[in-house]
């Protein structure tokens, strides 16, 4: 890799591309592509940056700027696919350390816009497409002919709005707010395509894109697509989730509409864009009558379906999310005090049996005798970090905490308790329904309550006497009888599937069961209902 100005000529195959018409051609940028160190990553993303930052500089026609542009897209493409791969499987906080990594990712989608920018700036301007008429007809249907004034503004504003929304997920897989100004651009953007009639005009990058080549694009679905992915609450999505979740809504994008709102009335109780604002599209609360109505548009999901079958799992939070829950109605109430919080399945069970268990815990039992119990090394002991609670609601309660070690993501699985008065405070169970990462400023934590307490079990599947299968640390809730009242089980993920019949070890007794339900599964746990197996041995 060159140490050198990028600017500066230089022997490295990585320098980039020179200015000057040779040294901009598509050869040029090709074989420079070709010489990128792809398994050094960070390299890459600075290269790349350095690169399209020097293309913005030069002196080109819209064609070549354009043809250069997307010669650098599918690297672009791969990179970022890669890198939402890796948080996808990360379980490590995102520190300050990878900080510097964020911004480069950042600064390169951020050049990119810049170039799609210039073309847009130094395009004539199209001449209406269609007279302006009834909404039906607002919108030229005919294909845009590759090369032309418009085709070239047409597929900068798309492109331009693909990446700003890149810059969005990729702020949101590490759980951080997105940046100042890029929701402002991404109305802007959509407004020019609107003002001259061509946010529904279909066309195509034409055989030099590959990728996209005879499918037909228009800037209106990728603006709604990630639209309707801010209001499907990026932060209560699992790492794992969130890059799925918005090409899921590729197709989900066809069935919205955007209108123009001419009466406040319009808006109670839906979900709108502002176009003068820095903000995703939000809900319109009865009590909101300071909205400008010209800057305004009124986003209709009532036809957003799912065509086919994605996955349920997916397709279920991304209704869910849509859908005006009764939480969001509710009030919010202040309070500030200190919780303690344990982190997972197996810390979790270790506290809960060892509040209710003073003598011995079921940690290390004995497989070939379940009752007998060994002790626990003091070197192995799970540990609770502080958190600081915000607000409660009906959905839960919020909480703000600054333990750079402890990673908790959407799906995350906690028992957590007031750090005062704990006597009288047993250890309550919950998930992470979203999070959002301040940087520097610490964690932001959405908690729902699965229960407000719960038994420590062991469980395996049920097979011969003389060779029980592995035991697995899981929770019984609430913590009643369960031979009596009903209970739920909270498991390791992926042990178990509904139909299983399982041996549940308590520390006085055993009892067998089968799954009926699954309720919820997440990275971190499988929460089940179950049904009592008579046991004629007992």
């Amino acid at each position: 890799m060159s140490n050198q100005p990028p600017m500066q000529t230089s022997n490295s195959e990585t320098a980039p591309p020179q200015s000057g018409t040779s040294e901009t051609s598509p050869d040029v940028i090709r074989r420079w592509i070709r010489a990128l160190p792809l398994a050094d990553q960070r390299a890459t993303i600075q290269l790349t940056t350095a690169a399209l930052r020097d293309l913005n500089n030069f002196n080109m026609t819209i064609g070549q700027r354009a043809h250069a542009l997307a010669l650098f897209s599918p690297l672009i493409n791969t990179l970022i696919k890669r890198i939402a791969q890796y948080y996808e499987h990360s379980r490590l906080s995102f520190a300050s350390n990878k900080r510097e990594h964020f911004d480069n990712i950042q600064a390169m989608l951020d050049e990119a816009v810049n170039g799609y920018l210039i073309i847009i700036n130094e395009s004539p301007l199209p001449a209406p497409l269609r007279t302006h008429g009834g909404e039906q007809t607002r919108h030229n249907k005919r294909r845009v002919p590759a090369g032309s004034d418009t085709h070239y503004l047409c597929c900068a504003l798309y492109q331009a709005i693909e990446h700003l929304s890149q810059r969005l997920l990729h702020s949101y897989l590490v759980y951080t707010t997105p940046s100042a100004e890029v929701w402002a651009e991404i109305h802007r953007l959509y407004y020019i395509a609107e003002t001259y009639n061509i946010p529904a005009t279909p066309f195509s990058f034409g055989s030099n894109n590959k990728a996209s080549q005879g499918k037909a694009l228009s800037i209106e679905r990728s603006y709604k697509r990630i639209l309707l992915f801010s209001l499907a609450n990026p932060f209560h999505l699992m790492p794992h989730e969130m890059t799925r979740a918005y090409q899921s809504l590729r197709s989900w994008a066809q069935q919205c509409k955007i209108i123009r709102s001419d009466s406040p009335e319009k808006l109670q109780g839906r979900f709108y864009i502002d176009l003068e604002s820095d903000q995703p599209p939000t809900h319109h609360s009865l009590n909101r009558l300071d909205l400008e109505l010209p800057s305004l548009r009124l986003l209709d999901i009532a036809e957003t379906l799912p065509s086919g079958k994605y996955q349920r799992a997916l397709d279920k939070r991304l209704t869910h999310a849509l859908i005006i829950r009764p939480e969001r109605l509710t009030r919010r109430t202040k309070t500030d005090k200190e919780i303690t919080i344990v982190n997972g399945l197996n810390a979790s069970h270790h506290f809960i049996n060892n509040e209710s268990c003073t003598q011995h815990i079921i940690d290390s039992i004995n497989p070939v005798n379940p009752i007998e119990v060994q002790t626990t090394s003091a070197t192995n002991r799970p540990s609770t970090f502080s958190a600081q609670q915000k607000n409660s609601s009906l959905g839960g309660l919020a909480l703000h905490y600054n333990e750079a070690t402890q990673y908790l993501p959407t799906g995350a699985l906690i028992t957590y308790r007031p750090t005062q008065n704990t006597l009288n405070n047993g250890w309550n169970i919950g998930t992470v329904r979203w999070s959002r990462n301040n940087l520097d400023k610490g964690y932001e934590l959405g908690i729902q309550c699965l229960a407000e307490d719960g038994a420590a079990v062991k469980s395996s599947m049920l097979e011969g006497e003389n060779s029980p299968g592995e035991l697995h640390p899981s929770l019984l809730t609430p913590n009643v009888d369960p031979l009596i009242h009903p209970t739920t089980l909270i498991a390791p993920v992926k042990q178990y599937h509904v139909g299983d019949k399982l041996k549940i070890h308590r520390e006085e007794s055993q009892f067998h069961i089968e799954l009926t339900q699954l309720i919820e599964t997440t990275w971190a746990y499988a929460h089940y209902r179950f049904n009592i197996i008579a046991d004629q041995s007992h």
